[in-house]
């Protein structure tokens, strides 16, 4: 990371945009990181057209960072109540435990104070990643003790289904 800047993502984003969050949470690349997916899920963790759907929402945004031109983070920020969702964070596995997603959170932390008074940040983390949630943890967010079922319905490439979502929540 030699020029990190931080912008929002735009329709002409959606490729890469998309190529992003598919090499963070599935293949065989994403496995070379820790925040992958690959021992639980396969197949698509998004699609090109979520991502549209998601960027033509007046009520979200895609936090794209940007090392000069080249896209190597991003993290949905949707409005939720009085706070905001974070979801579909994704860093370039090729440049994890760098500082990049603490960085990326920061700065998603206050974009979501800036666009929407955010009075907090809620996300959900699959059950059966501890260390993904103490990650978070270590950065303030704490369990709410709610927990969602997992959408086996509609998430493609279930390897198996002994898990559910964790909310943590953390105050803005």
């Amino acid at each position: 990371m030699t020029d990190l800047r931080f912008a929002y993502a735009t329709l002409d984003d959606v490729p890469r945009l998309s190529a992003l969050i598919e090499l963070a949470y599935r293949g065989s690349q994403a496995a070379t990181g820790w925040t992958n997916e690959t021992d639980i899920l396969e197949g698509p963790r998004s699609s090109p057209s979520e991502v549209e759907q998601l960027i033509r929402d007046p009520d979200s945004r895609f936090v794209l960072a940007l090392d000069r031109d080249e896209l190597i983070g991003s993290a949905l920020l949707k409005r939720h109540g009085d706070g905001a969702y974070f979801g579909m964070f994704a860093i370039d596995p090729r440049l994890q435990q760098r500082g990049l997603g603490k960085a990326v959170m920061v700065h998603c932390e206050a974009a979501a104070r800036e666009l929407w008074n955010a009075k907090f940040l809620e996300l959900a983390v699959i059950s059966l990643r501890e260390e993904l949630i103490g990650w978070y943890q270590r950065r303030g967010f704490g369990l709410t003790g709610a927990r969602h079922p997992f959408p086996f319905d509609t998430a493609t490439g279930a390897l198996r289904t002994d898990f559910d979502l964790v909310v943590l929540q953390k105050p803005l």
